[in-house]
């Protein structure tokens, strides 16, 4: 058999296309597909077809119909009649040769044990084991909802349903990384979507325990078009071989197609994109994903492992860094008397600041010149400075944290420190008013001062004055950094 007649199955003698070799990119498939070799016998080639079992009865589980079809087999819908509750019945193809049972009943235990050991919300719960006839099965929690790769039919996620779905599959990977199992086949169609916004994490067909994969490093499984370079290669794998598939699937749910252009549709040309291709990220970048989310893709679906995050701990906390905080903007009220006690305390401290140089030129201990107002202007200049600083570093001033408002950037996100800095220095242009008006009056040119300070306070004025009349109530430094000032009523999403 090859890839340009097709063959036929080994185990049972099917024909098939070559299509379907061509086309398996999408589906599990296992080491000899990977590397040009024989194909795998028709219990691992997608497709294949499975007659409707309706009514049939396995154990004390009814098959009710078909959810969908896999690699190893086919998932029903079944009741439970011991219980009275429907279950998700997943049922692997009969194998032909007593060997090949072995190796049926191996992998269905596998799968079912790896799947049972991570006991967490967001992975599909087993509840059993069994086998009738030559048709090995488990029954399992059942998840009314679509798969991720169903969703994707529409178009994109919504970032933060992105960033939701992000943050409970990865809660479940490390969960599975705890109890030593790496899941090998993170995929959009392995991801179910619950209610109330849950997902699930499903198919441990090819999980392996972690401990184990050094001893066994040419177990060559998985989806290729999910599948991490070394993964591929046969190298060692462990919990960031998880996290590059992880990163595949959230490239996809952000924009709606995978991370490479491929150059044909085989097999091997999508590996070797993941060897090879450079990330394809949009471009110009869409307005509605935050541009930090870059970062975070690339990092994921980094080449080598190293340069991969170390742990999930690391990447939870970049997510949490990622996550939109919807908020109710603050009001015009609330907006205006907290720049005024910023304001007031920024006049006050630069008050204090120059005092004692205002005094001394008072009492004549100066020679007369300018160099003692020059030294009262730069102390009074470094008040808006430090509020700067104070925004910056702190993330809030006085008078936000008075009246409970945050800032944070259009999708919801905190901002940068140069941005936070940058922003409160436009709030306080009354001060930098003054402090022109006294600095040019010093160099013997009140005139210029006056001029610059007027204009100072004219751009404070209407940058104030457009925030009153906006409709979401933004000024107009807001729009210039793109800012949003909220009620501080929610979890922040981190520096």
């Amino acid at each position: 058999m090859n890839r340009e007649s097709g063959g036929a199955c080994p185990a049972c003698g099917r024909r098939f296309a070559a299509s379907v070799l061509q086309c398996a990119a999408g589906d599990t498939v296992g080491l000899p597909v990977i590397h040009g070799g024989e194909a795998p016998a028709c219990t691992q080639l997608p497709g294949a077809a499975e007659a409707a079992r309706a009514g049939e009865v396995l154990g004390h589980y009814r098959i009710v119909g078909t959810l969908g079809h896999g690699g190893m087999g086919t998932v029903y819908r079944a009741l439970d009649e011991s219980l009275q509750r429907y279950v998700a019945l997943k049922v692997i193809r009969a194998a032909p040769a007593a060997a090949a049972d072995t190796r049926h009943v191996q992998r269905l235990l596998q799968e079912a044990i790896a799947q049972a050991r991570v006991n967490h919300p967001n992975v599909v719960h087993i509840y059993y084991v069994g086998r009738e006839g030559k048709s090995p099965f488990f029954a399992m929690e059942l998840v009314n909802g679509p798969t991720l790769a169903q969703r994707l039919e529409e178009g994109p996620l919504p970032f933060a349903e992105v960033i939701a779905c992000a943050q409970q599959v990865v809660s479940a990977l490390q969960h599975a990384a705890d109890f030593d199992v790496l899941h090998g086949d993170v995929k959009p169609s392995n991801i179910l979507l619950a209610d109330a916004g849950t997902v699930k994490l499903s198919d441990f067909g090819l999980a392996r325990r972690l401990s184990e994969i050094a001893e066994q490093p040419d177990r060559v499984a998985g989806t290729p078009n999910y599948l991490a370079p070394e993964a591929a290669a046969g190298a060692p794998l462990d919990v960031r071989s998880d996290m590059y598939s992880l990163g595949v699937t959230l490239f996809e749910v952000t924009f709606g197609r995978l991370p490479y252009a491929h150059s044909g549709s085989g097999v091997l040309e999508r590996l070797r994109a993941h060897r090879e291709a450079p990330v394809d990220f949009p471009h110009p970048w869409p307005d509605s994903v935050p541009g930090a989310w870059r970062a975070v893709l690339a990092k994921l679906l980094a080449k080598t492992p190293a340069e991969r995050y170390p742990d999930y701990g690391t990447l939870m906390a970049d997510l949490a860094r990622s996550r939109p905080v919807a908020l109710p903007a603050a009001g015009r009220a609330l907006r205006g008397l907290a720049w005024l006690v910023d304001l007031g305390l920024a006049n006050t401290v630069r008050e204090v600041l120059s005092a004692p140089l205002t005094a001394a030129s008072a009492s004549n201990s100066f020679e007369p010149g300018p160099g003692l107002p020059l030294a009262v202007a730069f102390l009074g200049g470094l008040a808006p400075l430090l509020g700067s600083l104070l925004q910056s570093f702190w993330g809030t001033t006085p008078g936000k944290k008075l009246f409970q408002l945050r800032i944070v950037d259009r999708h919801g996100l905190a901002l940068g420190k140069a941005a936070l800095a940058a922003r409160m220095a436009v709030q306080l242009l009354p001060i930098w008013a003054g402090t022109v008006l006294q600095v040019c009056g010093a160099l013997g040119a009140p005139g210029l001062g006056q001029l610059l300070g007027a204009l100072l306070l004219l751009a404070a004025v209407l940058d104030a004055g457009f925030a009153f009349f906006h409709r979401r109530c933004q000024s107009l430094h807001d729009l210039l950094f793109g800012t949003r000032v909220v009620l501080d009523t929610g979890p922040h999403p981190g520096p």
